[in-house]
């Protein structure tokens, strides 16, 4: 009889023990620490580890696992890693749609970046589902701007410009205006240009303070060329594996952090452009009316190709988006 006690003792103890396991989930961002969206993973992560519930996240940023935006489709697909966040461009090979965020000149601001978003989340959503994923949120860069040794305020200036850009929305556009683009991932711009590989790069005075690119370029030329968005996804499997408190604290953490990370662009800009003007980077905020005209005649080539490849799921996007703007596309 003592035995018999003894073994349901310790049975019920170990299912209290297995009730209590702790879930433990790996995500990836090729960014560094201090950017945006490292910072915003960061705050995911520890609304999720402050919950209280059976899951916990560890965060790897600066490619730590050896995965670049490019790999992580796939990697999270196959489970490889759990969760991850992605540059939503390089997603645009297997769905053109993830190039709206990026389409020149179509959002002025982030309050309309924010409503182009919202226009496309349900065909997001239907993307990562079909790709057996769950989108948790999505965070903007700030505006995207020309990074040189000089200014780029001319068109002679942008004429022949090795310049790197970080989607095909971007190297098509650039290559209506003139220059000599070239897409690469975050982790290659760097070294690239170190070697002289590149000359510029189109990205945000965000992304030329987390590189320090003061060490190799010495203006940014604003042109408020676009507000591209990361994706934060998650595999399906390992959401449906946890518990209803585990389950529920990823959503409230993304939720949070979605709010977090839109409202952080508000203060993002300026603060940058300080850290930036300390470093010695002058800030070039006009540019001629000549190269606008030039900018917006490659721009409009890429939004009418774009609406092309994307049919009427992208008209559908744009009407909503054109209807919350008060403008048509």
């Amino acid at each position: 009889m003592f035995m018999k006690h003894a073994l349901t003792a310790v049975a019920l103890f170990c299912a209290a023990g297995l009730a209590q396991a702790q879930t433990n989930l790996d995500m990836t961002n090729e960014y560094e620490p201090g950017s945006i969206h490292g910072q915003g993973d960061q705050f995911f992560a520890d609304h999720v580890n402050n919950a209280g519930a059976d899951v916990q996240i560890t965060l790897h940023l600066g490619g730590a696992l050896g995965f670049k935006s490019a790999d992580n489709l796939d990697a999270v697909g196959d489970g490889v890693v759990p969760i991850a966040d992605t540059l939503g461009g390089v997603l645009a090979g297997s769905d053109p749609l993830f190039l709206v965020s990026s389409l020149p000149f179509v959002a002025a601001n982030p309050e309309e970046a924010r409503k182009l978003y919202n226009a496309a989340k349900p065909a997001y959503e239907a993307f990562f589902e079909a790709n057996g994923q769950i989108l948790l949120y999505a965070s903007p860069w700030p505006p995207s701007g020309l990074w040189g040794k000089k200014p780029v305020d001319t068109v002679e200036a942008l004429t022949g410009l090795k310049m790197r850009t970080y989607d095909a929305n971007g190297t098509r556009t650039l290559i209506e205006a003139g220059a000599a683009p070239i897409q690469l991932s975050w982790a290659d711009v760097v070294p690239q240009l170190a070697t002289g590989g590149i000359e510029g790069v189109l990205t945000s005075a965000e992304g030329g303070v987390n590189a320090k690119f003061w060490e190799h370029l010495s203006h940014f030329t604003e042109i408020n060329y676009a507000m591209p968005l990361n994706f934060v996804h998650m595999n399906k499997d390992a959401f449906d594996g946890l518990s209803d408190a585990g389950k529920a604290a990823i959503l409230a953490a993304a939720e949070a952090t979605d709010a977090n990370n839109w409202g952080a662009l508000e203060n993002r800009v300026s603060g940058n452009y300080d850290t930036l003007k300390a470093e010695g980077v002058t800030i070039v905020e006009n540019i001629t009316p000549e190269l606008q005209s030039h900018l917006g005649t490659a721009a409009a080539a890429v939004l009418a190709d774009w609406k092309g490849k994307t049919g009427e799921t992208g008209a559908a996007v744009l009407k909503v988006y054109g209807e919350a703007v008060g403008r048509s596309y």
